[in-house]
């Protein structure tokens, strides 16, 4: 079994939940993550709900690029590249505090979560330790997946980031809400959502209130403007606002609660349907709890509106442009999805984690071996139309 470094981008909380996820696989099969490094912008703080995770392993944490908001509603792409292409000495730093860190544990395996340090890394130093890149922005580049229609532009920055991300990697993983055929001329396979085993631990119940969750406080002025509206329907909202740290009382119908993964996770186990910008994982973590989702993307934000797509095709719920949460009320009453086939579906991410990750450090004469193990096992699956098939590695 290997030593691993995981590298994971520190911008919002995806990213570094998905790490959590992976260590507890790898923890379970018996690899070991020995260090991470976390990007972040302008020194912010890394959520605790990670350091917490981590513990007294070595952490390194670096200036990466992020995306810029304007009003704090709204991304703003000549922005975003301005800074990218403005800090390059920085990010180049960057990568060379991240070269030291991992020359000083020496890793058998580098995972990485859509850091784009990591890629530059490997392109300035050639790194001979093999390196897996993981995030569902993968999948994006794979040649079966159906993405949004417009936006082209906005894609093509989007795809040539994520590009970057995984310069030197041997291979990326592809996050998916349901399977589709691996590309591997372009070698991208295709893995379900790493979900945490305190998720996967929940008992769903049928609650009567709506859970909120907004990567950012000043999307809030909506869904309070909508509450006023309708005391009839009792809301729990999650953000990180800078002056409110404790739970705040809006009104008798709308509370918000500061970020706290126990909690959050709690309430969705309890509630009606989630109402969120339209991250991957706060999706992922919903349709396993099969909890109805209405999924508003970040004005501008490209990843989030392909998000919402897939995940409305998937079945988890609606897509929406605003936070008018009366489209929400009406959708549930007709919503109508079979979650079981997902949640086999997450079931099959540890053997799977564990098969790439084996497969990442092992030498070649050994590879054919691990092959025919992970052949051998075998899964019924009926299929969504057009999905493509199973995903398991191909001999």
């Amino acid at each position: 079994m290997g030593k691993y470094i995981c590298t994971v981008q520190g911008e919002g909380r995806g990213h570094l939940t998905q790490a959590i996820s992976l260590s507890q696989i790898a923890q379970e099969a018996g690899h070991e993550i020995i260090a991470y490094a976390v990007g972040s912008t302008n020194n912010r703080k890394i959520p605790s709900f990670f350091t917490d995770f981590i513990g007294d392993k070595p952490l390194l944490q670096y200036e990466s690029p992020s995306l810029c908001y304007g009003n704090g509603k709204a991304v703003q792409v000549g922005k975003t590249a301005f800074q990218a292409f403005s800090k390059f000495k920085t990010y180049w730093k960057s990568a060379s505090e991240l070269a030291e860190f991992i020359k000083a544990h020496q890793p058998d395996g580098i995972i990485n979560f859509y850091e784009s340090i990591t890629g530059l890394h490997q392109w300035r130093t050639g790194s001979k330790t093999p390196c897996l890149s993981i995030g569902h922005q993968y999948l994006l580049l794979n040649r079966h997946f159906e993405s949004i229609p417009e936006k082209k532009i906005d894609q093509f920055f989007l795809n040539l980031n994520t590009k970057i991300t995984g310069i030197g990697s041997k291979k990326k993983l592809g996050l998916s809400f349901l399977p589709l055929e691996n590309d591997l001329q372009r070698n991208i396979e295709v893995i379900p959502p790493l979900l945490r085993k305190e998720v996967k631990a929940l008992q769903a119940e049928q609650g009567k209130n709506w859970l909120a969750y907004l990567t950012h406080y000043r999307l809030a002025e909506d869904i309070m403007a909508w509450s006023k509206q309708n005391p009839d329907v009792q809301l729990d909202c999650f953000w990180d606002h800078p002056t409110h740290h404790e739970i705040f009382h809006f009104s008798e119908n709308l509370t918000f609660h500061p970020i706290n993964a126990e909690k959050y996770l709690e309430k969705m186990s309890q509630c009606a349907g989630l109402i969120s910008t339209a991250g991957f994982e706060s999706i992922a973590e919903a349709m396993y709890l099969s909890k109805p989702t209405m999924m508003v993307p970040v004005p501008n934000h490209i990843e989030q509106m392909i998000n919402a797509f897939d995940a409305s095709y998937a079945g988890a719920g609606l897509a929406a442009k605003t936070f008018d949460l009366s489209l929400f009320k009406d959708y549930q009453h007709v919503h109508r999805t079979d979650y079981s086939k997902y949640q086999e579906w997450i079931q099959e991410s540890s053997r799977l984690m564990d098969f790439h990750l084996r497969e990442l450090i092992q030498p070649k004469q050994e590879k054919k071996r691990i092959w025919k193990s992970i052949l051998t096992k075998r899964i019924n699956w009926t299929l969504p139309k057009n999905n493509g098939g199973l995903s398991f590695p191909k001999a």
